[in-house]
């Protein structure tokens, strides 16, 4: 029978046979294999037995699934593929015919099978722990507060896409006669928050933005006499 056995630093933390004809990992507690690890999407990824073969599919993780440090969609497992989801390796242990058919030259040996190259091990943990702040940014709402040409107050920024103008449509409905039915929009990101101008004159900071422009804490925007501050905060658990 298959197996799946997770690690981490190099440490085998489990093994799982492979007894169901599909397997879930990920963040959340029903997963047949919980990884916890911020990096780690709440459904990362299945496993699926196809006849005798496993496939492996990446269920759109934020960070995504990678076999032998390459990303996948959807992969046909192989005795003694590595597959990392966060700072975990999950090494697939096939059946005895899967296992028989490597040579005595190409079966793994466990020590150099969890190790990765040194080099592509840092730049995946450098990924990873983007991954870590960007989660832990993910968590933040942004916030626009508003001080001068309007009253709206505060206005939570919890779409993924906000749209600012005069239109009936837009989540921000700004006033005056020279505003465009929408003069920008800001997008939520996992790596934090981008207004877009619309073809509007907006300023952040008071300099004119061409395109696109990643928001910071207490940028201040401008919007013909509409005038507002970002910022964020904490979200709810």
């Amino acid at each position: 029978m298959a197996r799946l056995i997770l690690m981490y630093n190099k440490q085998v933390v489990r093994e799982y046979p492979l007894e169901k004809e599909s397997v879930t990992i990920g963040r959340n507690e029903d997963n047949s294999i919980v990884v916890d690890n911020l990096a780690v999407s709440s459904y990362h990824a299945r496993i699926d037995l196809a006849g005798n073969d496993h496939i492996l599919t990446d269920l759109q993780s934020t960070n995504g699934t990678f076999v032998n440090d390459k990303k996948i969609v959807s992969h046909k497992l192989s005795h003694g593929d590595n597959v990392i989801i966060g700072k975990h390796v999950i090494l697939f242990v096939g059946t005895g015919r899967e296992a028989e058919a490597k040579t005595d030259e190409q079966k793994m040996d466990m020590d150099k099978t969890m190790m990765l190259d040194t080099a592509k091990q840092k730049e995946l943990l450098a990924k990873q722990l983007g991954a870590v702040q960007a989660a832990k940014a993910a968590q933040k709402i942004g916030v626009v507060t508003f001080i001068e040409g309007t009253d709206l107050g505060e206005v939570e920024l919890k779409k993924k896409l906000t749209k600012i103008g005069k239109a009936e449509t837009s989540e921000i409905r700004l006033p005056g006669i020279f505003m465009p039915a929408t003069a920008a929009t800001i997008s939520r990101r996992p790596s934090g928050y981008v207004i877009t101008t619309m073809g509007a004159k907006v300023k952040v900071n008071g300099q004119v933005i061409q395109d696109s422009v990643a928001l910071n804490e207490f940028d201040t925007i401008e919007i013909g006499k509409i005038k507002f501050q970002f910022y964020q905060k904490k979200g709810e658990e």
